[in-house]
């Protein structure tokens, strides 16, 4: 093993940010629930070896050199080949443990794809608009938002009002609660933030700016924008949890500040 250190001098960058994800790996990485401690190869070995008697007990004691162990171990290998054909037909199934065909869930599912894009990247984006598949429910939604934000997520939000018959304000219709006139596009201003959908996020401590507001104000958009019906709005918001305004739907941000 030879040990090599690299040296940069003056003010020396990279030509772009690398992450994680540029190297193979992921944070959300899961061993392998059929290989994850023994190979499939080692247990085709053992068991074929097991299976030429006693005859041979003399030949394999201590070693693993000669021709029969070679011929075994060649078995072995092709078998090994068969069963992580089979795992790779059910991974390949769903695009968030997708390899090979994670290109054909980009095309089916109508994903984005940046050129700086990792394939994790695409995968997360390919699983998140998977989760849409069943239609815009409260629970696919955050499911969609969770798989989507990874460690940004905190929760997601919805202003239900107290009952049908007694509306969250804002909301507004014309002729009963008649809404600003910079809201009509026609016919009076229509809108409730009962139709409001706001993903609460926060901004890990190792992750850049630029990656952040990329995330949710690229990514998650591209996501709520398909999934949500078009009567629907949606934001994103930080530390709604411990207080402050709610963009679009406190009356700050109707009113301005005075």
């Amino acid at each position: 093993m030879t040990l090599v250190t690299v040296e940069l001098e003056g003010n020396a960058t990279w030509s772009r940010d690398r992450n994680i994800g540029h190297y193979g790996g992921a944070l959300d990485k899961e061993n392998s629930a059929t290989e994850g401690k023994i190979p499939y190869a080692w247990v085709f070995y053992r068991e074929l070896r097991a299976a030429r008697g006693s005859a041979y007990a003399t030949v394999f004691e201590g070693t693993k050199t000669g021709l029969v162990h070679s011929e075994i171990l060649a078995i072995a290998r092709s078998e090994c080949a068969r069963w992580r054909a089979a795992d790779k037909v059910r991974n390949n199934s769903l695009p968030l443990t997708s390899d090979e065909k994670l290109e054909s869930w980009v095309k089916r599912l109508g994903v984005m794809v940046r050129p700086s894009d990792t394939r994790h990247d695409i995968r997360k984006r390919c699983a998140a608009k998977y989760r849409g598949a069943i239609g815009p429910t409260y629970r696919a939604l955050d499911d969609a938002c969770r798989e989507l934000l990874g460690p940004i997520y905190v929760r997601t939000w919805t202003i239900e009002g107290t009952d049908l018959a007694t509306p969250p304000t804002p909301t507004h219709w014309p002729g009963v609660n008649p809404g600003p006139a910079t809201h009509d596009l026609g016919g009076g201003s229509w809108f409730s933030s009962r139709c409001h959908f706001i993903v609460e996020v926060q901004q890990p401590p190792e992750m850049l700016e630029a990656d952040f507001l990329n995330i949710i104000n690229v990514d998650l958009f591209e996501l709520l924008d398909r999934m949500l019906p078009s009567w629907a709005s949606f934001d994103w918001g930080t530390d709604l949890s411990t207080g402050g305004f709610t963009l679009d739907v406190s009356k700050l941000d109707y009113g301005a500040l005075g």
